[in-house]
Order: C-alpha cells, then structure tokens, then sequence
C-alpha cells in the first residue's frame, strides 16, 4: 500500500503521472485484497464487541392471597334441659324478607330458617336414616348483614349423643363443627343438620362479634 503511494506520488511531482491503466496492476489487486481484509476484520470486532443482552430476572409471581382471618373459637356452651326434661326450644321469629323464608331462629346475624321445624320441631323421616342410624335433614340458613367467618356447632343436650350441622356449597370441617367465611352481607346457606334420633338438641354459632345458642327439637 506504501508502496503504491510513493508511485503515485513521484508520478504527479513530476507530472508523468499515468491513466489509471497504467498503474501497476498487481500493486492495484494487492491493495484491494488488503483493503478487503481490513474491512472483514474490522466487521469481525464490531460483531465480537456487540453488546449482549443481559438476561433480565422473570417478575416474581404474586403470592397466594392471605386467607381471611380465622376466629376465635370459643369453648362449646351448650344449655341444658328444664329440671322437668322440657326442650327449651327457641321461638321462631318472622324474617324480614319474605321472599326468602317466613321464620327463622335464633337472634342473628346467623339463623336457620324455622319454615324446616314443622310443628317447633325437625322431622325425621325413614328416608332420612342413615347407615349408621342416624338422621340427616335438609336445614338452610340465611345470614344478615354480616361478613366474617362462622362456625356452627351443635349437640344433645337431654341424653348421651351427637349432632352436627353444615353448609351444603361453602366451608369445611373445622374446630369440631362447620367453618365458613362470609364474603357478602346477606347470604343464602343451604345445608344440612344431622341427629341421632327424636330428642332435645343445640346449636352454637360462633362469628367475630357474637355468640349464641339455639335450642331445636328432633322428632
């Protein structure tokens, strides 16, 4: 290449510079071969020297929401039976919205609806027995203006026996009864309430802010 450019150089000094044709030709190809390699080699670095993309960390998945808070469970306080054996059964009460029940008992904000007592008391029908001899009946609940968990007890107060009752769609077994956490102010519950037979039974309804029994008769 330096040697290319003397030539030409000494060339224009001394004005005998010659067309192009005239050049040397294999200075020329040699000059084009090294500009050439020059140009691939400088590619070369550019791309060696391309900046790499740094992997970036994935967003951490969010955690799973916090359940709601649990309650508070208080000991199981069932009443017990007049001295005489009489079932202190709880006096229905009319429901405010007739279109969902016309009695319910107990004073809320958690009642069962009292439409399935006939008479003040649980029917126990043959097709309601049970493999085990016990009794399982269909009792709904209607819940008002409240949110929060609940848990429903239940037990014979005048004899040696079980009870139970539960939700039918929401809740779960929990703390010896049904635990269920209330999302909306008004809410329908249908469920369930087992016994062992024709006797004098309660339940206990437990939320954040209350706690109460009710006192129902099977038979």
């Amino acid at each position: 290449m330096h040697r290319y450019a003397a030539t030409v150089d000494r060339a224009v000094r001394h004005g005998t510079a010659e067309t192009p044709t005239a050049v040397d030709t294999e200075e020329m190809t040699r000059l084009v071969r090294m500009l050439t390699l020059v140009a691939l080699g400088s590619a070369l670095v550019a791309c060696d020297r391309a900046p790499v993309d740094t992997p970036t960390a994935s967003p951490t998945a969010p955690s799973p929401s916090a359940s709601p808070g649990d309650l508070a469970v208080p000991p199981l306080r069932l009443p017990s039976v007049a001295p005489d054996g009489t079932c202190p059964a709880a006096e229905p009460q009319r429901w405010s919205k007739p279109g969902q029940a016309q009695r319910v008992l107990g004073p809320g904000p958690v009642h069962p609806i009292a439409d399935y007592f006939s008479g003040g008391a649980l029917p126990l029908r043959p097709s309601d027995r049970q493999a085990d001899g016990s009794y399982t009946v269909k009792v709904r609940w209607l819940a008002a203006d409240y949110t929060g968990p609940v848990l429903v007890r239940a037990g014979r107060i005048d004899a040696p026996g079980a009870a139970s009752a539960q939700f039918s769609y929401l809740g779960e077994p929990r703390h010896d009864g049904h635990h269920a956490v209330l999302t909306r102010p008004d809410t329908d519950l249908p469920g369930t309430t087992t016994v062992d037979g024709p006797g004098c039974y309660a339940y206990q309804v437990d939320g954040t802010s209350f706690s109460y029994t009710i006192v129902f008769r099977a038979g």
